[in-house]
Order: structure tokens, then C-alpha cells, then sequence
């Protein structure tokens, strides 16, 4: 069983977060941001990883979120013994496209490319986006590049966390016995 559990702390704010990457992607998640629940309901299910996670509402907490997940999902690779290791993946949306690839090299980076026009989706401010995923991709050590395009804010969005989830799935496929490296360490 591959599972990791952590909670994240940013200027005040606390989230806390587990997942497990044997799951059947059920999500239980109350971030205060109903259309952020909607978008890590999308990721568990198509992650095929259950996942829970809490934060406290208010201004930073999708950081402390974002932390605590990438913490549980660093913790739940464990040594990453045996994983793919790449992923990538590609969700159309209606008008909206993303493209999704990561390393789970324990090198953290974001290359983010693409527009958002709106400055809320629902209850959601689009701004919080970038650093919820820079602070997955910290906590997680991983190096994700994310592009995406549309007309509809909530469809880009929507496609970028469905193709997250395909890509960690593959990512974190148990296909080997060694660390896959040629340094050997991760």
C-alpha cells in the first residue's frame, strides 16, 4: 500500500492531506473553495488515488494545501523504488486543451504556459492556481510542465487537474525493482 499523510502550514494557514495511490479515486475534501473540491474530486478520480484534504479557509490556505498534498504524495512514493517515474497526459475539454507531463525526479520546478482570463471561477481566484501547484510540485520534489489553452476559464482549469491526475497515474506505476535513475538515487 502506497499511502502518505501531511499537513502543510503557510503564513498562518493549515491544511492537512492524505492519499493513497492503490485507491479507487474517492475524494473527501473541504478546502473552502467549493470549485477547488470539484477540481481535486476530478484529480482523485482520474489519479485512480483516494484522497483526503481539509484546510482552513482564507487567504494562503490553498498554499498550505498544496503543500500537505505534495508532502503526502512525496511520502506515499516512498524511496519511488520501482516507478515509472514520467508522465504525461493530454485532456480536451470542450474548447480546452491541457498538457500534462512530470518527473518525479525530486527536482521541483513548475513551467507553467497559458492564460486565464477570469479573475474568479465560481468561488475560486484564478491567481491561486500557480502557487497551489508550485507548492505540490515542492512538497512532491517533482518537475511539472503544464500547457494549456481554451475559451472557458473553468474547462482549462478542469482539463489541467483531470490531466494531473492521468499523469501522477502513470508516473507512479510499479513496473520495476530499481530506483529509475542511471545516478541510482532520486
Amino acid at each position: 500500500m502506497r499511502k502518505g499523510e501531511a499537513q502543510g502550514l503557510y503564513r498562518g494557514r493549515r491544511a492537512k492531506a492524505s492519499l493513497d495511490l492503490d485507491g479507487t479515486g474517492k475524494a473527501v475534501v473541504a478546502t473552502g473553495y467549493g470549485f477547488l473540491d470539484h477540481m481535486l474530486t476530478a484529480l482523485a478520480r482520474t489519479a485512480q488515488m483516494d484522497l483526503y484534504a481539509q484546510a482552513e479557509t482564507g487567504l494562503y490556505s490553498t498554499n498550505a494545501l498544496g503543500e500537505a498534498m505534495g508532502l503526502a504524495l512525496n511520502e506515499s512514493l516512498g524511496e519511488r523504488i520501482g516507478i515509472r517515474r514520467y508522465g504525461a497526459s493530454s485532456v480536451p475539454m470542450d474548447e480546452a486543451l491541457a498538457d500534462v507531463a512530470l518527473d518525479f525526479s525530486g527536482r521541483p520546478y513548475l513551467v507553467m504556459i497559458g492564460q486565464l482570463q477570469s479573475e474568479r471561477i465560481g468561488d475560486f481566484e484564478a491567481q491561486l492556481l500557480q502557487p497551489f501547484l508550485e507548492a505540490i510540485c515542492l512538497g512532491a520534489r517533482l518537475t511539472l510542465h503544464v500547457r494549456f489553452y481554451g475559451e472557458n476559464d473553468h474547462h482549462k482549469i478542469e482539463s489541467i487537474f483531470k490531466a494531473l491526475g492521468f499523469a501522477i497515474r502513470e508516473a507512479a506505476i510499479k513496473e520495476g525493482t530499481g530506483v529509475p535513475s542511471t545516478k541510482g538515487v532520486i
